[in-house]
């Protein structure tokens, strides 16, 4: 009898657990959110079906069954949003070049597995991958733990940005909202069907997709190169006319002095990457006046900027002795990656970039990158002293680069803000709310307020008090469901 007594008693546990488990309390916490001036002490906040339904400090009315957290002595924040990633290929692979072996495959898989939990490891609760390929998306979508994804459009030109590495025909089946502009002297491919590849009909295509925003690409040459094609002034204002139609936001890729000025000409809603490469005025002290006039365009617009340290950071990285040798990299880079990395097939990328440099001596060259990265952040600080609001985005990765991991490229983006000037309030909001509202989410994330998505993170230290906090992640909360942090770690 008391066995049978002992096993109802256990199926009874066992089928009241989905009551509780989308009923939560955290309780006696220090709440730290964007909008309040101060934070909330011992604050209890109510949770249920994957909302929050109260932030008080009085006592929850939820029945004694909901889940209950103690949060005394931690700090309960939203979930951070880093607003661009991207989430297809393992970072040191390239599309076409080393991912076709069962090895690579193997890696890959293990690599897309586990992606979505480095991002939650680091705090990370929301995404945005601008230049979303259908299939990653879906793929990421599928993982049981994960944070929400949003994406992008990217409309490329036929031969221009980032279309040149590929063959004619991979370009016209690979991006599917290619925008067809005419090349002087070429016939139109017999792949293409110019009418199904205007601005009008790409964006409304994508807009259909469930895209948030659309990205053009105003790039014509890294480094000294200036002989990419460029999509026309017609052709941009063409889609920016099409993201209003369909409410769409209009994000530039743009890292040079003469490119953000077509950005801010143009007046897009999101210039993508800080402002690094000064042309004619790379290697001056300061801040030139050409460059100030256009950062002064930009703060009167309002424009929201992403930094995106990360993309000269995980440059310089690749020859950084021992630089995977950081015990956070562990955290997110599976063995069998990570013997990879050191072998010389997974050096490629290193070797490539060095060439660039035509033999210089490392410590020169780590010199020079240090000068364009102390460019990027003049920019930053000039444009966060007048008045412009940053928002929290890595660009992982941006090119093949080991050294660019995610969620590990999160946090690194996070302390080189602060690096650059900002405030660690500033770095807060950067991470929370801006991105929220640049991106129209702030009727459901950013800050801790009813109604909003229950992301949350309970961390064991202040993020306004030390950048540190983002690595002192207790717990990570995605609609509720609590998840242990070390749990999401590399097994």
């Amino acid at each position: 009898m008391k066995r049978i007594k002992h096993l109802i008693s256990i199926f009874c546990v066992a089928i009241s657990l989905p009551l509780s488990a989308n009923q939560l309390v955290i309780e006696n916490v220090t709440l730290l959110s964007p909008e309040r001036q101060q934070p909330l002490q011992r604050a209890n906040v109510t949770i249920k079906d994957g909302k929050i339904v109260a932030v008080s400090q009085a006592t929850s009315r939820l029945a004694k069954s909901a889940n209950r957290i103690d949060g005394t002595g931690k700090y309960l924040t939203p979930g951070l949003m880093d607003s661009h990633v991207h989430v297809s290929t393992m970072p040191g692979m390239i599309s076409g070049k080393n991912e076709s072996s069962a090895q690579m495959q193997q890696l890959q898989n293990q690599f897309a597995k586990q992606q979505p939990r480095n991002y939650l490891y680091f705090g990370v609760t929301q995404l945005l991958d601008p230049a979303q390929s259908n299939s990653s998306i879906a793929e990421f979508n599928n993982s049981p733990q994960k944070p929400d994804l949003f994406h992008c459009g990217a409309t490329p030109i036929l031969g221009g940005y980032p279309t040149l590495w590929a063959s004619q025909e991979t370009v016209i089946k690979r991006f599917e909202y290619l925008i067809y502009q005419p090349i002087e002297g070429q016939p139109v491919p017999q792949e293409i069907n110019p009418a199904l590849h205007t601005p009008e009909v790409v964006v409304k295509k994508m807009a259909e997709d469930g895209a948030i925003c659309v990205k053009v690409f105003i790039e014509n040459g890294f480094g000294i190169k200036d002989d990419w094609p460029m999509i026309s002034n017609e052709l941009l204002n063409r889609v920016k006319a099409a993201a209003k139609k369909h409410g769409l936001f209009m994000m530039a890729h743009a890292n040079a002095l003469d490119m953000q000025k077509i950005a801010q000409e143009l007046t897009v809603d999101i210039i993508a990457h800080g402002m690094w490469n000064w042309l004619e005025f790379n290697g001056e002290p300061g801040l030139p006046k050409d460059i100030r006039t256009i950062l002064d365009g930009i703060i009167a617009q309002k424009t929201v900027f992403q930094p995106t340290f990360n993309v000269m950071d995980g440059l310089k990285g690749l020859n950084v002795p021992n630089v995977l040798d950081d015990p956070l990299y562990a955290k997110v880079i599976t063995p069998d990656a990570m013997k990879w990395y050191h072998t010389e097939a997974g050096q490629w990328f290193a070797k490539e970039v060095l060439k660039d440099y035509d033999g210089m001596p490392l410590a020169r060259i780590h010199r020079k990158q240090d000068i364009t990265i102390s460019q990027g952040e003049r920019v930053v600080n000039y444009l966060v002293k007048n008045g412009l609001p940053m928002v929290l985005a890595s660009d992982t990765p941006s090119s093949p680069t080991f050294a660019a991991q995610p969620g590990y490229s999160t946090f690194a983006e996070l302390k080189h803000l602060l690096k650059a000037g900002l405030t660690l309030k500033q770095i807060f909001e950067a991470a929370t709310i801006n991105n929220a509202v640049a991106f129209g989410l702030d009727d459901r994330y950013g800050t801790i307020e009813p109604g909003k998505v229950a992301n949350l993170l309970l961390l064991n230290d202040n993020p306004l008090k030390t950048v540190q906090a983002y690595n002192a992640i207790d717990k990570v909360i995605v609609k509720g469901e609590v998840i242990e942090r070390e749990s999401l770690a590399v097994r």
